[in-house]
């Protein structure tokens, strides 16, 4: 069931993700063609383009939780036996959810300090760029929780 839910938010994530990236493309391209060619860039296109950066990062981030598939140095971990290897992990996963958490709460606050102004090529209030934080970190959350209760109703680690 676990597995089931994340494959879900994972799918939609995909397909999300991927028009971010082709929107992203399109618009920096759009930038080069209009700037070198043209001589006449827009300013919407390089914003566009920040946001949706912001936007893929933290989108990205969540993606990648579920499949424990971030950089790290497991060394250590690894040479652990069994026991002490899963306490390590818990602690590990805590402080993600902890900081996740954070990224929640504090993401949502400035996201609401930045809605009061507006961006300047788009016009568009800065709350929706700044929302990227604060959906990310609920996504990593999320995704962490579902892929370690997953595991505790035996489900397995793989996604």
């Amino acid at each position: 069931m676990f597995r089931t839910i994340a494959r879900g938010i994972e799918s939609v994530l995909d397909i999300l993700l991927l028009v971010m990236i082709v929107v992203m493309t399109v618009a920096i391209c759009w930038q080069v063609f209009a700037r070198y060619v043209l001589n006449d860039a827009p300013g919407w296109t390089e914003e566009t383009a920040r946001f949706l950066m912001a936007w893929i990062t933290m989108l990205g981030s969540a993606m990648v939780m579920r499949s424990d598939g971030h950089v790290s140095v497991a060394f250590v971990a690894n040479s652990l036996p069994p026991g002490p290897r899963a306490v390590v992990a818990w602690i590990r996963d805590t402080l993600i959810l902890v900081m996740a958490g954070s990224l929640v709460f504090y993401g949502y606050q400035f996201a609401l300090i930045g809605g009061r102004r507006d961006s300047a090529a788009l016009e568009i209030p800065m709350f929706w760029p700044y929302l990227a934080i604060p959906v990310g970190g609920a996504l990593i959350a999320a995704l962490l929780a579902l892929r370690r209760a997953g595991q505790l109703a035996g489900e397995g680690d793989a996604p």
